[in-house]
């Protein structure tokens, strides 16, 4: 059922954008993975389960699950509930679990939608990658945020194993990978 929803989402994005991915062979077939990507505009999620080879899991703000509308819909595509601005045990711990079960985990490494560029990335990324082993790969998305018929733009970047304990310098060159991958138009 759900290849079948991701091919109807994926239909419809491609009626209303010009969509185009490149570096998708950069996910890796199987195996625990951490996508970490930017989050220009509300239509990133269904972007990233649309067009990605794996079906992602995501980590989502708490407030989204308020409607009872949506509620079961997220959870069905992968959604998760995080509490922002204060230590979400549940969260880490369901991450851990799905890295550890060979998923792919999707992150949004600013936390929140970004409207301008310089908002600093989260330390979870790196908390997440040391604590599972799991590689990290980076994804910059454009275009997302400028209405329908808008070019949008997914660029994959090469898996990152860190070759530091520190979560912040973790972030930190994930963020700037997704940044090359944004300014390699």
């Amino acid at each position: 059922m759900y290849a079948v929803l991701k091919g109807f989402v994926r239909l419809v994005l491609t009626m209303l954008f010009r969509v185009s991915v490149s570096g998708a062979e950069q996910i890796p077939p199987r195996g625990p993975v951490i996508v970490a990507a930017n989050h220009p505009s509300w239509l990133d999620p269904f972007l990233l389960g649309a067009f990605l080879p794996r079906k992602p899991y995501f980590i989502t703000k708490a407030e989204v699950f308020r409607y009872r509308i949506f509620n079961p819909l997220i959870r069905y595509v992968g959604g998760f509930p995080v509490q922002r601005g204060v230590p979400d045990v549940r969260a880490v711990r369901h991450s851990l679990r799905l890295l550890e079960d060979g998923q792919v985990l999707a992150i949004f490494i600013e936390g929140s939608r970004t409207f301008k560029a310089g908002l600093e990335p989260k330390r979870g990324v790196g908390m997440l990658a040391v604590k599972s082993g799991a590689p990290i790969v980076p994804v910059a998305i454009q275009g997302s945020d400028r209405g329908v018929f808008a070019s949008i733009t997914i660029r994959i970047g090469r898996p990152i194993r860190p070759s530091t304990d520190d979560y912040g310098d973790i972030a930190q060159l994930v963020m700037a990978e997704i940044r090359k991958l944004a300014s390699s138009a």
